[in-house]
């Protein structure tokens, strides 16, 4: 019990100590922005040389003033944490620079990984980093058609358009590159490092390929009633999830059975369930490596 308590602030302090390295020792350090609040706290670093820190939580106090009316108490209390550790992890480390890298590719995306972890870590757990997540989670509130990502999208470009003034075009451009760097890495945390494919077969043969499945890869089926668009036909849909490097033994099965079968695979980026992310005891005679 106490750990559960404790597990999401140590996630936050640790994911806001990583985004502090990549601030100081890669973005500031080559002179690269950011999106949100860190983004605009940067750029007055740049032309005042105030502490990008002390900006951050400056700038965030009339945002979480707003939130806190517009979202409540609840989410912020995560927010506010990972927002002041961020902040004074930021201005603790101020002095860990190294010269400005030569290859300068590098900066965006090595302080884009390590951002991208610290983040993920921080998300991971229900925090944010305070800054342009509220500011979005509050427009989403009031205009409820748009998505969350497209108001995110819309603050970090807008504040990455505007530092092209201060640090220059291509400085802006490196930035894009860290931010997508970033935001690939949180999305890798977010969704776990296994690829799985959520498989898709419409066969006129449902009930030999699911035998099959069953016999050589040992993978549950789940058999969807369905209806032909054209034909009116009725029949069965195949549903089973697969990991990545099953796909083709699967599909090479199902043409076996049914050289006409249509086969649909679609990322599944998160699978929990026995075979996945617990081992199968019926699929122990397969060896770990198929595990």
């Amino acid at each position: 019990m106490m750990w559960q308590r404790i597990r999401p602030f140590l996630f936050i302090t640790a994911g806001s100590f990583l985004y502090s390295i990549a601030v100081n020792l890669f973005f500031v350090t080559n002179k690269l922005a950011q999106g949100g609040v860190t983004g605009i706290s940067l750029l007055l670093h740049y032309k005042l040389g105030t502490p990008v820190g002390l900006l951050i939580i400056l700038i965030n106090i009339p945002v979480f003033i707003l939130g806190y009316f517009v979202l409540g108490r609840g989410f912020l209390i995560r927010s506010a944490y990972g927002m002041l550790a961020a902040s004074i992890f930021i201005d603790l480390t101020s002095a860990w620079q190294v010269p400005p890298l030569q290859n300068v590719i590098l900066a965006p995306l090595y302080g884009g990984i390590i951002a991208g972890t610290g983040l993920g870590l921080i998300f991971r757990v229900g925090g944010t980093s305070g800054g342009g997540d509220i500011i979005a989670r509050v427009l989403q509130h009031k205009f409820r058609r748009i998505d969350l990502g497209k108001f995110l999208f819309g603050i970090d470009f807008t504040i990455i358009a505007i530092s092209a003034l201060i640090v220059g075009v291509e400085k802006a451009m490196l930035t894009v590159v860290a931010v997508y760097v970033s935001a690939r890495v949180v999305d890798l945390l977010l969704s776990g490092f296994q690829k799985q494919r959520s498989v898709i077969i419409i066969s006129s043969k449902p009930d030999e390929i699911t035998k099959e499945i069953h016999k050589r890869l040992v993978r549950g089926v789940t058999m969807l009633h369905s209806m032909g668009g054209y034909s009116r036909r009725e029949g069965e849909v195949l549903l089973v999830v697969v990991q990545l490097y099953e796909t083709d033994k699967l599909r090479r099965l199902v043409e076996e059975i049914d050289p006409r079968a249509f086969i649909l695979a679609l990322e599944a980026k998160e699978v929990h369930g026995e075979g996945f992310s617990f081992p199968s005891p019926a699929r122990s005679h397969l060896g770990e490596e198929n595990q």
